[in-house]
């Protein structure tokens, strides 16, 4: 298993809302989490931040984005190393994988186990936190 490799590609679905909601919030209503009478107040609260197709498409990659994060986190606790990547041709992975139009994959992630036998390039310049954020 120690040669196992895998690409991972991650999907943006700017439609996602629209498609999962009665789901999400039958969920939430069956656990308990919220009462029955708020179920359509909050899906027409959820829905309306979705109807703008920029804020969509901004919400589902960042969405997608923070996803990848968690899996590459937990890679790492089962000893993976992980690689997002982008610049790759989209149109083209997604005729290929059969990915609708409309979705889109703002990255994909190799994951798999690091050859011990080899050496890793010394890692690139990364900005200071301090360069583009500031905790107030």
């Amino acid at each position: 298993m120690e040669d196992a490799s895998a690409v991972i590609v991650l999907i943006a679905n700017p439609k996602a809302a629209f498609e999962h909601i009665d789901r999400v919030l039958d969920s939430s209503v069956e656990l308990g989490y919220m009462p029955k009478e708020r179920r359509e107040s909050a899906k027409e609260r959820v829905l309306e931040v979705w109807k703008d197709m920029e804020q969509a498409k901004r919400k589902s990659i960042r969405d997608t984005a923070l996803f990848a994060m968690n899996i590459m986190i937990v890679a790492r606790v089962y000893g993976l190393e992980t690689h997002p990547m982008d610049g790759f041709n989209e149109e083209k992975m997604k005729e290929f994988l059969g990915i609708d139009v409309e979705k889109m994959v703002p990255m994909i992630i190799a994951i798999g186990y690091k050859d011990p036998s080899k050496d890793l390039l010394p890692r690139a310049y990364r900005f200071k936190f301090d360069e583009f954020g500031e905790i107030i």
